[in-house]
């Protein structure tokens, strides 16, 4: 159940995101796009082995993690993350500034970027960033 306390400050922290969003000028995604994506993504994540995130909050990124099948199991739901993230707390979709995946992964490990894009441009119209070390799957634009 939900107090005052935990009201007033659910809705400062709705406030605070909408304070930050508004400093961007152009707006990529919408919650349905996002479950579009993950759903492409979970169905290859035997090709995307790494998925790193910023945050509009702050510099801070974190890695996302993606079950084999977050759907059902609850990892993520209409508008965001639950804890399937290297920061450890809920995350919402509108938070989210870029997705980030790298090439390489780990001593001599690669994704393969091309892949990868057309996996995502399977899902939908994106927009997307690359160069030959990260390919950035941008969300919001200053």
């Amino acid at each position: 159940m939900k107090n005052k306390k935990n009201i007033f400050y659910d809705n400062q922290w709705k406030r605070d995101l909408e304070k930050e969003a508004s400093k961007f000028s152009q707006l990529f995604m919408s919650n349905s796009k996002w479950v579009k994506l993950i759903d492409k993504l979970v169905e290859n994540n035997h090709i995307i082995q790494k998925i790193f995130f910023k945050k509009i909050q702050n510099e801070n990124r974190g890695e996302l993690y993606l079950a084999d099948d977050p759907s059902f199991g609850f990892e993520y739901w209409h508008s965001g993350f639950e804890l399937n993230n290297s920061l450890g707390q809920p995350l919402a979709f509108n938070e989210i500034e870029y997705l980030s995946f790298p090439k390489i992964i780990a001593h001599n490990t690669t994704q393969n970027l091309q892949k990868i894009s057309e996996i995502i441009q399977s899902a939908g119209e994106f927009y997307l960033e690359s160069d030959e070390d990260e390919l950035k799957l941008i969300c919001y634009k200053k």
